[in-house]
């Protein structure tokens, strides 16, 4: 069971993740330890396709001051731009359509690339290497696009995704349709951060990050915690339990905790294994899978989900 807590106010974390994931509500970090020249030749590899894409709109700018008359309307100015009037018809209408769509879709991806190239001069491939990841634009049309009542579970799927090795290794091109958009902007201070001694490495082990109401709650899937000390976790499992019609699995677990974990003084008792047997119990006797329950539940992010309702509206 993935641990979950509050990013506490004030910290450098809490610091850092206001400053560079303002602009999103879930933020996704991990450690990558591939192989260095796994890495490296991915890099190459987006070093030569930005090399082509620079090119390419490089060739579609220089053919634009012919297409579109700027060089013909620069002439009537000054004899050293002359150029033909251009034909203005449909073949015209065309290829601007393309040059937009060159535009929109290569050009941010060359700017992202400068990010890459900056990261890279400046740390290098360390073996262990901060990443952080925010949903696409495409990811955020996507769940806005999605049912009211369709939208938690499009969203809880999209997070299980972001947290799957077997997902989150594949090498990415950032292209606008992906899942998700690394920031590597907030990488190169990350490892800054680390150099002055703010923030561990260690900080940024597989978590997901969600802007919640009173401030930044992280559950971490490297670490393991008891499900029932989870943040706002006894609230889910009532209103997960109650929708299953199961709300006096609910009321049985929590009398049994009244019972065991509370003195007559109303002192705190320490919570045995005789209590989990109990509960554990109970839940086995009304057919209610506890261990896949509160992992369903440890993934949900309905503050995310919620604040995308309101947008819809």
């Amino acid at each position: 069971m993935p641990a979950t807590h509050r990013v506490p106010e004030g910290s450098p974390v809490a610091a850092f993740l206001a400053e560079y994931a303002s602009d999103t509500e879930v933020y996704v970090s991990h450690l990558d330890t591939t192989e260095v020249s796994s890495r490296s030749k991915h890099f190459i590899l987006l070093l030569g396709a930005n090399l082509a894409w620079s090119f390419l709109i490089g060739k579609r700018i220089y053919g634009a001051l012919y297409r579109y008359g700027i060089l013909f309307i620069l002439g009537k100015i000054s004899p050293l731009f002359s150029a033909p009037s251009p034909v203005v018809n449909w073949p015209l209408a065309g290829q601007a359509c393309l040059d937009i769509f060159l535009l929109s879709v290569l050009l941010p991806l060359i700017t992202s690339f400068i990010s890459v190239m900056k990261l890279r001069y400046h740390h290098g491939f360390p073996k262990s290497e901060i990443v952080f990841r925010k949903p696409s634009s495409a990811t955020i049309a996507n769940i806005l696009s999605q049912p009211q009542d369709k939208r938690d579970s499009y969203m809880n799927d999209l997070l299980r995704r972001a947290v799957d090795p077997e997902e989150f290794k594949q090498p990415t091109w950032g292209m606008p349709w992906e899942e998700w958009v690394t920031d590597f902007r907030a990488m190169a201070v990350a490892y800054e951060a680390e150099k002055k001694g703010l923030i561990s490495r260690d900080a940024w082990e597989l978590s997901v990050w969600m802007k919640m109401k009173e401030g930044w709650t992280v559950i971490e899937h490297g670490k393991v915690s008891d499900p029932l000390s989870q943040v706002g976790m006894m609230d889910k499992l009532q209103h997960k339990l109650t929708a299953m019609g199961k709300r006096h699995v609910f009321t049985q677990m929590m009398e049994v905790i009244q019972v065991k974990t509370v003195a007559k003084d109303g002192t705190a008792l320490p919570v045995t294994e005789e209590v989990d047997t109990i509960i554990a119990d109970i839940f086995r006797r009304n057919e209610v899978d506890f261990a896949q329950l509160t992992s369903e539940l440890a993934t949900e992010s309905p503050r995310f989900a919620a604040n995308s309702s309101k947008k819809t509206k």
